[in-house]
């Protein structure tokens, strides 16, 4: 049943966001002191901040402007101010968790439900880096508030409010609609969670209202996200991959904590075949569909380990009803996570060169990009070359953020087809540009090129000995601007624009 206590003691309030407080101090602290470089997502989102829009190629619009309101508060773009909202929003995720939590089974429900949000793995490295999940999950915790609070006392002001949150879920990530079955089940057919029909229509329309504008930017964009989400999922045919079922759960245990994935599967099972009590089963819908839909999408085709942390309050919840009866493990649990949460966010800055036992640098992907992009703009300024043409993403993304200071333009090579990125998408080589430019490509590429076109110069090359691109080669080339445009109209040019691996949105 839905608890409709008052806060029975202060202290225990101000106790929690005490302690939360502590921890996002700790994060914001040695965040500021990180040496990591921004990965070639965070770029490219720093990139749509300067612009912004209500859409993008392959993500809605939230994270461009929360990130534009960081860094113009801040009046920088350095990496910092990128990643500031993180922490920040990811502490005030935890405080709407613990409410959400305290509206369903009182005090000690809330504490434990914040407790556990607040020492999952995924959710402490979420604060070290900027990411869609950070604000869907702000967003989709203060729907779940909103929700309750519409159970308790129902209102236009507050369904009204309650669409808002999700509409706004929605625009920070479109995972966020893989919890929407979950919660109208809920919502309809669980003691205690059921909201009136009239408010509940209130909440989807207002929540259509405020997800409409990205639809039409998707409609007016051809939609290009929907395109972009149908090539990311990569289904083939009939085909099956229950090896990557298998190897999606297992990631699943470092992403939620092993004791809490296993109880969240426990769990749902138990629902499923009649199982426990009304708040259990609507704290179960609330994760069940998340991990159905992607462990789904595994069996097609792949699944990334983050594509179920909209799971995670759910999670929280359920994680927080079944241990309380097992107090000492939960106390282990929380203990064993709650190290964790404090000894991540200073690796980064005290420890940015650490190695996997395979030999890896941890931080590998955001290690080099700085230097591999700074190459391309040297050379160009030394040859007084007004633009640099890429045709990879994250040499798109770096060459973006380290030209922002710079007179240098920076252009993807043009599309053969339909646009692989953000970046052929909105920024493609002008078709009349007049000059030489400046070609930055792999050093295969580069052969090529210089095989089949006569007028392209080598200007130099390198070959990084860290981070992202440790053991490739990557060279400059002087190219006509009007290379493209003359082979299209001699019957094709070579085709520079095929997807890599990090070549996804």
């Amino acid at each position: 049943m839905l608890n409709t206590a008052e806060w029975p003691d202060r202290r225990w309030v101000i106790g929690a966001i005490a302690v939360v407080l502590a921890v996002t101090l700790w994060r914001v602290g040695w965040l500021a002191a990180s040496k990591a470089e921004l990965g070639v997502d965070e770029a490219q989102y720093w990139l749509w901040s300067r612009a912004l829009d209500w859409g993008y190629f392959s993500k809605p619009p939230m994270i461009a402007w929360i990130i534009r309101a960081t860094t113009d508060v801040l009046g920088t773009d350095s990496p910092f101010a990128v990643r500031l909202s993180a922490p920040l929003l990811q502490g005030a995720t935890v405080l709407l968790v613990l409410w959400f939590g305290w509206l369903i089974g009182g005090r000690r429900i809330g504490l434990l439900a914040g407790a556990a949000y607040l020492t999952m793995p995924v959710l402490t490295i979420g604060s070290m880096t900027m990411s869609t999940d950070t604000p869907m999950l702000f967003f989709l915790a203060a729907s779940l508030v909103a929700w309750l609070r519409l159970v308790h006392g129902p209102s236009m002001i507050r369904a009204a409010g309650l669409g808002l949150m999700i509409g706004a879920a929605v625009l920070s990530k479109y995972a966020m609609v893989f919890i929407l079955p979950g919660m109208v089940l809920a919502a309809v057919s669980v003691p205690g969670w059921q909201m009136p029909r009239r408010e509940g229509w209130i909440a989807g329309i207002v929540a259509l209202v405020v997800v409409g504008p990205n639809i039409w930017w998707n409609y007016s964009h051809g939609f290009a996200t929907l395109h972009h989400l149908a090539d990311s999922a990569g289904w083939s045919g009939m085909r099956l991959y229950p090896a990557e079922v298998s190897g999606f759960l297992l990631s699943q245990f470092a992403v939620f904590g092993p004791v809490f994935f296993a109880v969240m599967l426990w769990q749902s099972l138990l629902v499923l075949f009649g199982g426990g009590n009304p708040a259990l089963r609507g704290a179960v819908l609330l994760c069940l569909p998340v991990l159905v839909v992607v462990t789904g999408q595994a069996l097609l085709s792949h699944a990334y380990a983050n594509w179920a942390v909209a799971a995670a309050a759910g999670g929280s919840l359920v994680a927080a009803l079944a241990l309380q009866k097992t107090p000492r493990l939960l106390a282990a649990t929380l203990v064993l996570q709650g190290a964790l949460t404090l000894a991540l966010p200073p690796l980064p800055a005290v420890a940015i060169g650490l190695q996997l036992p395979n030999g890896q640098l941890l931080f590998k992907r955001y290690l080099g990009r700085a230097d591999l992009a700074q190459f391309a703009l040297d050379l160009a300024q030394a040859n007084r070359l007004p633009a640099i043409v890429a045709a990879e993403r994250p040499l798109l993304a770096d060459l973006f953020y380290q030209a922002r200071d710079s007179q240098t333009r920076v252009y993807a090579t043009p599309p053969d087809g339909a646009p692989a990125n953000h970046y052929a998408m909105a920024y493609p080589l002008p078709a009349q540009l007049p000059g030489d430019v400046l070609l930055y490509v792999d050093a295969a590429t580069a052969e090529r090129v210089l095989s089949s076109y006569p007028g392209a110069r080598e200007l130099g090359r390198i070959s990084p000995t860290e981070g992202w691109a440790i053991g490739r080669s990557f060279v400059a080339l002087r190219i006509a601007a009007a290379y493209w445009t003359a082979a299209t109209a001699a019957g094709g040019a070579l085709s520079l624009h095929g997807r890599t691996s990090a070549d996804s949105g």
